[in-house]
């Protein structure tokens, strides 16, 4: 089972619209609105993959009714608290004409007292985790919870015998770090600036540091995702490269020689949340092989499936094309 965890959840408004003329009047073609946060997306990826999901989310209390409703109609299983206030309204441009790519504005997520706010959603998830799920901790943290929201998370789900993959940024990926045992980090090469060492790193060295300190911090699978150009990872069956004084260490060691793999589109529609179609990639593939290499392969399959525009029916069928190109070095 799959269980995607979401703090910071909203409302994906996509409009579908012609040339923008600032100052004046523009068609707007088409609307929709879905339930969004990375978590949420994650989900409707990996449902859509056929890997057993399960959602769990904090939301507006506003919306609560709402928001289940919409889930549900997707085929979405889920399980949320509500905290006070309103769910914030994301927006999304999408060319009318397909020749660029959609913009993708956020809008400010919850503000929280403090973790007795999330308490209820953490007893749910731990209350339901069993040995050999795979947990994905999704996104930012409300304003008003410490950095160590996820990290505390991933600690107990673990503890638990279940598999955690952590998509987080900036002081709450530096300390998820610190926990042992996590199966995955999905970090972007914007993102890994946030790992200690990192950023004072020659910049054409900082992917290899990052997968370094992913490597050292005991992480099943290190990765980078780098957009278009895809992921680079550590493969352990590679051949390590000696290097004395590099890349900023202090002292000899060891270095994994990072590998690039991609699986490139020719007519990018979406590159917004991409990256959890990424994650729930992972989970697909995790459901079906201990081989990270398959992890990836799946992974990129449903990444490139969400970016030529794919939902639904079509997002798997897409995937399970692409994993006859997704070739990995």
């Amino acid at each position: 089972m799959l269980r995607t965890v979401t703090l910071n959840t909203g409302y994906d408004d996509y409009f579908t619209v012609g040339e923008p003329a600032w100052g004046g009047v523009a068609p707007m073609h088409a609307f929709r609105s879905v339930c969004s946060g990375k978590g949420i997306s994650c989900a409707r990826a990996a449902t859509a993959l056929g890997v057993p999901t399960v959602a769990y989310a904090l939301v507006g209390a506003d919306d609560e009714g709402d928001y289940s409703r919409r889930l549900t109609a997707e085929g979405i299983e889920h399980r949320l608290v509500p905290v006070p206030g309103a769910t914030r309204h994301n927006l999304t441009l999408i060319d009318a004409a397909g020749e660029k790519v959609a913009a993708h504005f956020v809008a400010q997520g919850f503000t929280l007292g403090g973790p007795d706010d999330v308490a209820p959603l953490v007893d749910t998830l731990l209350a339901d985790v069993q040995p050999g799920d795979l947990v994905t901790l999704n996104g930012s943290l409300p304003t008003g919870l410490p950095a160590a929201t996820w990290a505390d998370l991933a600690r107990a789900v673990i503890e638990r015998d279940a598999e955690v993959i952590v998509d987080a940024q900036k002081d709450a990926l530096v300390a998820a770090l610190r926990v042992p045992g996590v199966l995955a980090f999905k970090p972007n090469d914007e993102e890994i600036l946030a790992i200690p060492g990192v950023a004072e790193t020659d910049p054409d060295d900082r992917v290899a540091v990052a997968l370094d300190a992913l490597a050292d911090a005991g992480v099943r699978l290190p990765l980078v995702s780098l957009g278009a150009a895809g992921v680079a990872y550590l493969d352990a069956s590679r051949p390590f490269d000696q290097r004395s004084q590099a890349r900023g260490w202090l002292r000899e060691r060891e270095f994994n020689q990072p590998v690039i793999a991609s699986l490139p589109v020719e007519r990018p529609v979406q590159s917004v949340m991409a990256g959890d179609s990424f994650v729930a990639g992972l989970a697909w593939g995790f459901s079906m092989s201990q081989d990270p290499t398959v992890w990836l392969r799946h992974a990129l399959a449903a990444a490139a499936a969400h970016v030529a525009g794919c939902t639904g029916n079509d997002l798997r069928e897409r995937a399970q094309l692409n994993l006859t190109t997704a070739r990995l070095p």
